[in-house]
């Protein structure tokens, strides 16, 4: 039997090897800190603290750091830096940091990540406060208290919702329409299409009150409810421009909500919505701002937003309760009338904008909106899609596979864009790999096929200079809607590549027909008959968001900037089948080989074009 000494001995030695291992680790995170930013660790405590290994690349957010160490003192600011596996917490009192710091450095963390290592440093790198002196976008109010807590517990009692049906109920929420239905198969109203179910009498007493004040021009006419549980959010969007006037009105009740708005030029504005308040969005708001709820149990808001503990300092734990919204727009017939033709989504806004396409202009509005673009129109999609898009994803591609076997296995490959990550684990004897993709849904399916991967997108990826042996990016360069950030991206592939590392590019290819007809349009059958050699008469196209052209699926391309709709089947039971559209660049032959000599120290070894694709292998020299 173990005698207390000894006992006691063996704790010692266990505190002693937690101790070596957390000092290790926190040396090695230091090092890349000051690789990254020149902040070094402080000897002395400070009111800052590094948190070596919890940041956005390992899933960790603001909410979990300030549940975790809240209990030590206001926390003024959670720093989370984009791309990065670390963050910086910065507390109101020394006192509190130096509390923090002997209760978790090396013993605490998350259940299921292992313990927090911690560092003082004297100051984080420079960033923007999204709720720091932020104003709202044009056109965006909110009018606090719009209900009294009465009439919300009166409005909320006048739901059933046991009553459900196939529409009722979404991925992300339940929901009810009344006056017209907003269908979200199109994301849009059919004015011809009353639902006998109008607004109560309870709801409209809220549109007349908005309309008294000033708020809306006209009554509206269509309602939809929308119920969230804790957990649950919506995907950024923008309400098409056709399906209702300028003014949508949405009232909060239940519980308050954090909705994140993103602008044209890459903005980010977060937005709390209290219990009881109504958001009014007109113009620049309602038509170029996407805004949309982030899927989570708490929101991390300064007390001075939330209007409690006036005069503290610091950022407080929002716990969501069930929330519902009353959104109401006002339906309108006819062709869009809207200001701002360069984000219009409709192609009954102006024919003009068919095929006769002023390119030049629409580059222009292309690159002013970038950010948004590749929001909406790529990251939000294959969030959508990604069960359905990996299903049709399981045979690699020959030419893709050789090069793979082609690279050391000693040195580690990533996957740029790895989709479901059908290229990961193709060789029978180990490989150094891993893959990354900007949709977490993609990712959770390359995890669950037992592969490594990082959510990352290909301006930003998260691995040091030199450290791959070979970078794969097939099919996702093209989603990328600018030169200059497409160019960006091949910089990043030549960073992260060691001295003769190679990367392989797969981009689709406006040509569809070079010497043979490729996999593509071969899935049209039409395009085996005699008359589809002939040139096809013109034929207006139809424009979509941001005035882009929908492409015709399983045809030649006309245009090289193009939406391409995805057509998502699902059961009645989930709302029935659902087209989404894609944003690419189609690149002309030997776009792709300019693109890549664009970036110093790089050498183009091999072009080719590959089943509708143009193809290049480079070398980093």
């Amino acid at each position: 039997m173990e005698s207390k000494d000894d006992v006691e001995e063996e704790c010692g030695k266990d505190d002693e090897k937690l101790s070596k291992k957390a000092g290790k680790k926190t040396i090695r995170a230091l090092a890349i800190l000051k690789k990254d930013t020149g902040i070094e660790e402080s000897k002395v405590t400070t009111r800052t603290i590094f948190v070596c290994n919890a940041g956005l690349v390992t899933g960790c957010s603001s909410s979990d750091l300030l549940n975790i160490f809240s209990k030590f003192g206001p926390i003024k600011y959670i720093f989370m830096v984009p791309k990065k596996s670390y963050s910086f917490l910065i507390f109101t009192q020394e006192e509190s940091s130096k509390a923090a710091m002997d209760a978790i450095h090396g013993k605490v963390g998350f259940n299921d990540k292992g313990p927090l290592y911690l560092a003082f440093v004297d100051k984080p790198p420079k960033f923007t406060d999204p709720w720091k002196d932020h104003c709202l976008p044009n056109g965006l109010k909110i009018i606090p208290n719009f209900v009294t807590t009465e009439n919300e517990s009166e409005i909320l009692q006048s739901f059933d919702w046991e009553d459900k049906n196939q529409e009722s109920i979404l991925k992300h929420r339940e929901v009810k329409h009344f006056g017209f239905e907003f269908s979200y198969k199109t994301n849009n109203i059919d004015p011809e299409l009353p639902l006998d179910d109008k607004i109560p009498d309870i709801c409209a007493a809220v549109t007349v009150s908005a309309y008294e004040a000033g708020l809306v021009s006209s009554i509206p006419d269509q309602l939809t409810v929308n119920k969230y549980l804790p957990g649950q959010g919506i995907p950024p969007h923008t309400d098409t421009h056709d399906c209702c006037t300028d003014t949508i009105l949405s009232l909060s009740l239940g519980s308050g909500v954090t909705m994140e708005f993103r602008g044209p030029k890459g903005e980010h504005i977060p937005v709390w919505l209290p219990p009881r308040s109504l958001l009014v969005m007109s113009g620049e708001a309602r038509y170029c701002w996407s805004h949309g709820i982030t899927p989570r149990h708490c929101d991390t808001v300064p007390h001075s937003v939330l209007g409690i503990d006036q005069g503290l300092e610091g950022l407080s734990l929002a716990h969501r309760d069930t929330r519902v919204s009353l959104t109401f727009r006002k339906t309108f017939k006819g062709p869009c009338s809207c200001p701002y033709p360069e984000f219009c989504d409709r192609s009954n806004y102006c024919e003009k904008q068919s095929s006769g396409l002023d390119k030049a202009d629409l580059r222009n509005k292309i690159e002013m909106a970038a950010g948004l673009l590749e929001t909406q129109l790529v990251h939000q999609v294959y969030e959508e899609i990604a069960g359905h898009f990996s299903e049709t994803r399981h045979k690699p591609w020959p030419r893709v596979t050789e090069f793979v076997e082609s690279v050391d296995g000693e040195k580690l490959l990533l996957d740029l864009g790895c989709g479901n990550g059908k290229y990961l684990g193709q060789e029978s004897k180990t490989k150094w790999e891993i893959g990354a993709d900007y949709s977490q849904n993609l990712l959770n399916i390359v995890v669950e096929r037992g592969h490594q991967g990082v959510r990352c997108d290909l301006l930003n990826v998260p691995f040091k200079e030199g450290s791959v042996g070979g970078v794969i990016c097939i099919a996702a360069l093209h989603h990328l809607a600018t030169e200059e950030r497409r160019v960006a991206a091949i910089m990043e592939m030549w960073r992260v590549l060691d001295i003769g590392g190679r990367f392989l590019v797969y981009v689709w290819a406006k040509d569809q027909k070079k010497k043979e007809m490729s996999t593509y349009l071969k899935q049209n059958k039409n395009n085996f008959k005699k008359k589809a050699q002939d040139p096809a008469p013109l034929s207006k196209d139809e424009t979509g968001e941001f005035g882009l052209p929908v492409h015709v699926n399983r045809t030649q391309f006309k245009h090289q900037d193009v939406l391409v709709p995805w057509k998502l089947k699902q059961s009645e039971e989930q709302g029935g089948d659902k087209e989404f559209k894609r944003f690419y660049h189609v690149f002309e032959e030997g776009e792709l080989e300019e693109l890549v000599l664009k970036v110093a120290g790089l050498e183009v070894i091999e072009s080719y074009y590959d089943q509708g694709n143009w193809c290049c292998i480079a070398r980093k020299v």
